[in-house]
């Protein structure tokens, strides 16, 4: 009798303490964690938005982009306020450093295009993919997801079927690629402390670089960036705009997109073949409205004529 006294009195004291530190491990998670981050880069002068408790910004993203996404945009190229709703709004509103919350992750939005560079070309292991859902990693079955040794080995296999040799990208392919570049934002994860621009950014911090944003910057392209010009590339993607690092249509840096010089080679066959026996316009059923899931695409499909020459 005693015994099992004993047993029962050890259980009860587990479960206690099992709960106990659940509560504790809860409590550290979905409040004390992030708090402490939040109060970490705004004593550096990062500013942004606060924490919400469990949901952080994740209520006015979805109700901005519901919003923005409700109605077809007028036939022009300011697509910005309708892909990019929310990160827009911050960096008017904060600059080009700014702190954001997905749920319980701190976000911060860099849309300065030399610290763009400086993080998507590290090389230390500082700033990797964000950790990914499995069922994304499962459907991607590429290069994209992974880290380390099996992203370094994967790519070693990869890349000689992608680079035979240079290929001169086309202005017009450019310039649509700067108004509609398939990557609309880049993410990245710290793995540990680092520093951006003299603010110690702890482990575990998101980094949203929102490349679009960039692509319609007037400070780097002119008065004319929201016009489809493709005379702008006529000496090449280097002297297009008044900053090197202002064009991202597919990534940067080592963990850049390796089928980039596979689409656009594609992409100039395939218009060539079809220039040769069609001409296209817009079909008066065409809906503007331009939108990422993944990738930046027509949100009701593009509904084009061909007309056989």
């Amino acid at each position: 009798m005693g015994d099992q006294v004993m047993i029962l009195k050890t259980l009860a004291w587990a479960s206690v303490t099992l709960i106990l530190y659940s509560v504790v491990r809860l409590v550290y998670d979905i409040w004390w964690k992030p708090k402490s981050i939040e109060k970490k880069l705004k004593q550096q002068g990062i500013k942004g938005n606060s924490y919400k408790l469990l949901y952080g910004d994740f209520k006015e993203i979805v109700r901005v982009t519901k919003e923005a996404w409700s109605k077809p945009m007028a036939l022009n190229h300011r697509i910005v306020p309708r892909v990019k709703p929310f990160i827009q709004a911050m960096v008017q509103k904060y600059g080009k450093i700014s702190l954001s919350w997905s749920k319980t992750r701190p976000n911060l939005i860099i849309a300065d295009p030399e610290l763009m560079r400086s993080i998507l070309n590290d090389k230390s292991g500082d700033f990797q993919k964000p950790p990914v859902n499995p069922l994304v990693d499962l459907l991607t079955l590429g290069v994209s997801t992974l880290e380390g040794e099996k992203w370094a080995k994967r790519r070693r296999l990869i890349t000689p079927a992608f680079h035979h040799h240079k290929l001169q990208v086309s202005m017009v392919l450019n310039e649509v690629l700067r108004l509609y570049p398939p990557v609309t934002s880049i993410l990245r994860h710290t793995q540990r402390t680092t520093t951006i621009e003299g603010v110690s950014v702890p482990a575990g911090v998101d980094i949203s670089l929102p490349t679009i944003l960039l692509h319609y910057d007037p400070k780097y392209w002119g008065d004319d960036a929201e016009e489809f010009k493709p005379e702008r590339f006529a000496e090449g993607v280097w002297k297009a705009s008044k900053d090197q690092n202002a064009f991202y249509p597919f990534g940067w840096g080592p963990r850049f997109c390796l089928g980039q010089s596979f689409a656009i080679t594609e992409a100039k066959l395939a218009l060539a073949m079809l220039l040769q026996h069609f001409s296209f316009e817009l079909s008066p059923s065409y809906t503007h409205a331009p939108y990422t899931v993944i990738t930046l695409q027509p949100q009701h499909g593009a509904a084009i004529i061909l007309h056989r020459i």
